[in-house]
């Protein structure tokens, strides 16, 4: 296998879909908390780009097994444009997955047990998106899940290996007794955050199955959008967007985000333009490429908001 025919396999392009709530999270976190540690930040993003790759080369495999469509299999599917056994593309995803879990391990206990079940509902997710006779993506939940792990879970985790030492979300042990501590004020503000980022996830998902709808139909996967229909779909698309503006307007004001957030109104000329291209044509080779362009312009203006705080603050 080449290394161009792996990083389509893994579909290197949808990284930043999955880095960005973790970047977010990392100068968040030295910005709320003042903490910032970097070997368990380092391993965070290596677990991060596996398990992102994982998921992508998972799907793909999945979607070759389970394909009702034969053109689809024969002609579409990655599995035979590029001639990679399948033998191969599980040996592939197991790599990936046994690497994301070895350092799952390694940050619990760098960190707190609290840590466990956050990053498992992520797992679980992971694997059973695509798995199973029941698989996530064969029901209106991927929009929903891509929101609350691959945005908000990833953007708490990356804040909370940094900061779990405030005890806002611990547990202790004294011999078979346990303790669980949380603090709700600290909790919610990060959730509030983390929903910004998981919003946009929700969209890059939205698109992608709006884009792909008449295939999902055909492969007998019954997405959102078939439910909602093509406009109403539409109609979410453009809702989300919204929603996360006035989330991040109302950080600002509750002061859990700098006020160089609102640098994000910069961007929002360019976030307007990608959405209209979507909204006239929905097509997975042409444009689905802007909501990853909106992911990363949004959360990238939150990330340029931090780091200027963070800069004028040294």
């Amino acid at each position: 296998m080449t290394a161009k025919t792996f990083f389509n396999f893994v579909r290197l392009k949808t990284l930043p879909v999955g880095l960005m709530p973790i970047l977010v999270g990392l100068l968040f976190a030295k910005y709320y908390f003042n903490q910032f540690n970097i070997l368990r930040s380092f391993l965070l993003i290596i677990g991060l780009i596996s398990i992102n790759f994982f998921v992508s080369a998972w799907n793909n495999l999945m979607d070759y097994k389970k394909a009702v469509d034969i053109e689809y299999r024969e002609k579409q599917n990655i599995l035979s444009t590029h001639k990679i056994p399948e033998k191969l593309a599980w040996k592939i995803c197991f790599v990936l997955l046994a690497i994301d879990i070895v350092i799952g391990i390694i940050l619990t206990f760098m960190t707190n047990l609290m840590l466990l079940p956050i990053g498992g509902i992520c797992f679980i997710v992971a694997i059973f998106y695509t798995y199973g006779p029941f698989a996530f993506s064969r029901f209106p939940l991927g929009e929903i899940l891509a929101c609350l792990a691959e945005g908000l879970g990833s953007f708490f985790i990356a804040v909370y290996i940094n900061s779990y030492q405030f005890n806002y979300f611990n547990v202790s042990f004294e011999g078979f007794k346990f303790n669980i501590v949380g603090d709700l004020k600290i909790i919610l503000s990060l959730v509030l955050v983390g929903l910004f980022c998981g919003l946009m996830n929700f969209n890059v998902m939205l698109a992608d199955n709006i884009s792909d709808l008449n295939q999902d139909i055909k492969n007998e996967r019954y997405t959102l959008p078939s439910y909602l229909g093509i406009p109403r779909s539409l109609n979410l698309f453009k809702l989300v967007y919204l929603v996360a503006f006035f989330l991040a307007i109302f950080a600002v004001i509750l002061k859990i985000l700098p006020v160089t957030t609102l640098l994000l109104v910069i961007a929002l000329p360019l976030i307007y333009q990608n959405t209209n291209h979507f909204l006239k044509k929905q097509s997975k080779q042409e444009t689905f490429k802007y909501s990853i362009q909106n992911l990363q312009l949004f959360e990238g203006a939150v990330i340029l908001a931090l780091a200027v705080e963070l800069v004028i603050h040294l």
